[in-house]
C-alpha cells in the first residue's frame, strides 16, 4: 500500500468515525444525481471524484482547522485539502462504494421526472378537449 493509498483509507475511517452514515449516503447519492442531472459540471470522471472526496471529506469537522484574520478580527474557517492523488485514490474508493447506488437513483430519478412530465402532458392534453 503506497502513501496516497494509505493517506486515502484514513480519510475513509476519519469520516466512519466522525460523521453519520446517512449523512455521508445522502451526500454521496447527491453528487451522483448532480452528475447525471448536470454533467457539463465536471470536466472529466476524475473531477467528479476529487469532488466527491472533498464533499464527503467537508462533513467532517475533524478535517477543518481555523486561524484568526487580523485584517477582520475574526475567526476563519479552512479545510485542509488531501494532495490530489490521494483525493482521487479515496474518490475512487467512494465510486465503487456508491457508484452503483448512484446511477440507480439517478435513473430512477429521470424516470419520475420523465413519468410526471407525461402525466402533466395527458392532462393538459384532457383540458384541451374540454374546450
Amino acid at each position: 500500500m503506497n502513501r496516497n493509498e494509505r493517506q486515502a483509507c484514513q480519510e475513509v475511517v476519519k469520516l466512519a468515525e466522525h460523521v453519520e452514515a446517512g449523512e455521508v449516503v445522502e451526500t454521496a447519492l447527491a453528487l451522483y444525481l448532480m452528475h447525471e442531472q448536470a454533467p457539463r459540471r465536471f470536466l472529466s470522471d476524475d473531477a467528479f471524484r476529487h469532488q466527491l472526496s472533498r464533499r464527503l471529506r467537508g462533513l467532517a469537522d475533524v478535517n477543518a482547522g481555523t486561524w484568526y484574520d487580523h485584517t477582520t478580527n475574526k475567526l476563519k474557517r479552512v479545510y485542509r485539502d488531501l494532495p490530489a492523488t490521494s483525493a482521487l485514490v479515496m474518490g475512487a474508493m467512494l465510486a465503487e462504494t456508491f457508484g452503483v447506488a448512484g446511477l440507480l437513483l439517478a435513473r430512477r430519478e429521470e424516470e419520475d421526472a420523465e413519468k410526471r412530465r407525461r402525466e402533466n402532458e395527458e392532462l393538459a392534453q384532457a383540458v384541451k378537449d374540454l374546450k
